[in-house]
């Protein structure tokens, strides 16, 4: 079974990105399991054509987190959009604590826990597991699945931006940190491109100085936005244009993909000189 994990800066677009990827290897015929780990069902409503599932925690909560009386079908839910494709596609939700209360780690720490209790895997016969992580790794449990080797594979969406590089020489951090311990490696950089001038060759550079590749661009379109709030992928709002065909070309490249790395994670510092260094591009 493959293990993805998708993360990226918070509001870089990595919900939408993660919830194409999941409908387009279910269209090759995997039968995945699509993990959000958002209190905001960013990516799960997607999947899930607009439910929005009870998050896992909650249920726990109600639980006193028993899970001897829970089953498989409380936490995972089937698509409806498993009718259009060849696989099957299910969604479940971490979900987190009230605001200004808890970590909101804790919520994949133990979502991650329960449904491995339940042996989800198993009893689902996934071929694949994809897990949305919201925002940078800046802790323990938003990096569960990188250090416990939850995932295996890990994907990270970025622009061209300062910021949304730095957060993604965080998240190498953490995988490289990990990596002898849990065997996760970098996958490659989903470029989702803001429209910056020359923003494919900043890319293409930073991944090759974090010593890992492109694996697709997602173009700057307005049909993603529009798609995204209706509650539709582009596969259902728009499935005959560019932007569907890149995403296509984005699963595809994940699903053939045998270079794996642990990257050459960079310091604050040795991004800034580097950002120095290669900002004309951006200019």
């Amino acid at each position: 079974m493959r293990q993805f994990a998708v993360y990226g800066k918070g509001g870089i677009g990595k919900s939408m990105v993660s919830s194409h990827i999941s409908f387009a290897l279910a269209s090759k015929g995997l039968r995945i399991l699509h993990m959000g780990c958002d209190p905001k069902h960013d990516s799960t409503r997607l999947v899930l054509e607009g439910k929005m599932p009870r998050p896992i925690l909650d249920i726990l909560r109600a639980n006193n987190f028993r899970t001897d009386s829970l089953t498989l079908a409380d936490l995972v839910f089937p698509s409806p959009l498993s009718e259009t494709v060849a696989g099957t596609i299910f969604g479940a939700e971490a979900g987190g604590p009230e605001p200004g209360s808890g970590c909101a780690g804790k919520g994949v720490t133990e979502a991650i826990r329960t449904l491995v209790d339940l042996k989800a895997a198993e009893e689902l016969q996934l071929d694949a597991v994809l897990y949305d992580v919201l925002g940078d790794v800046v802790c323990g449990g938003f990096s569960m699945p990188i250090k416990r080797g939850h995932a295996k594979e890990i994907y990270i969406v970025t622009s061209g931006e300062l910021q949304a590089l730095f957060a993604a020489s965080n998240i190498s951090k953490a995988i490289a940190r990990f990596a002898e311990r849990s065997g996760a490696r970098l996958g490659g950089l989903v470029g989702n491109l803001r429209n910056m001038e020359n923003e494919r060759e900043l890319l293409n550079r930073f991944a090759e100085q974090l010593g890992t590749q492109i694996i697709g661009f997602v173009p700057y379109s307005e049909k993603i936005k529009a798609a995204s709030g209706k509650g539709q992928t582009l596969f259902q709002y728009a499935p005959d244009t560019p932007e569907c065909d890149a995403m296509r070309k984005l699963a595809d490249n994940i699903y053939n993909n045998e270079f794996m790395a642990i990257p050459k994670a960079m310091s604050f510092d040795e991004l800034h000189h580097w950002w120095q260094a290669n900002k004309a591009l951006a200019a």
